[in-house]
């Protein structure tokens, strides 16, 4: 996926007040001890194992999921299964973690810029989204939602 098409990255992602679509067919989870948290907001975070801001956000990941426990964390990446399982180890996510191509992250989630987050609020639509290179950019795309985020 390339960072040069038409538009800017606001453009990225499912429309604001969207709801998501399932996730597509032959989505290969990992960390399957995981559980999302059911009936509640969810972050879902997606990043490519090409990219070096993607990789210079992982270790941001953990804080970003310590900060907003209430929330259901997902991450989405091109790694294999050994890649998304040597992630889990070395970090000790607790959280799924998805292998999806980046063709399909453009098609099921219209995301086109990586590394990315889609905030989906409890009611099941899109309340906030945003390319995001370091923990500090998430919670400026977060600000306003902690709050409301537990219900």
């Amino acid at each position: 996926m390339s960072n040069r098409k038409t538009g800017g990255s606001t453009d990225s992602g499912p429309p604001i007040g969207s709801t998501l679509p399932g996730f597509p067919p032959g989505v290969n989870k990992y960390n399957n001890s995981a559980q999302t948290k059911e009936a509640t907001a969810r972050v879902l975070l997606f990043v490519s194992m090409h990219c070096a801001h993607c990789i210079d956000l992982l270790p941001h990941i953990e804080n970003m999921v310590q900060s907003y426990r209430e929330l259901s964390f997902q991450l989405f990446t091109t790694g294999d299964e050994a890649d998304n399982q040597s992630m889990i180890d070395y970090f000790g996510w607790g959280f799924p973690v998805h292998s999806l191509d980046q063709s399909d992250m453009e098609a099921y989630f219209t995301v086109t810029y990586l590394p990315f987050m889609i905030f989906q609020d409890a009611a099941g639509a899109v309340a906030a989204k945003g390319v995001i290179y370091n923990a500090d950019e998430f919670y400026q795309i977060m600000k306003g939602f902690k709050s409301h985020t537990t219900a």
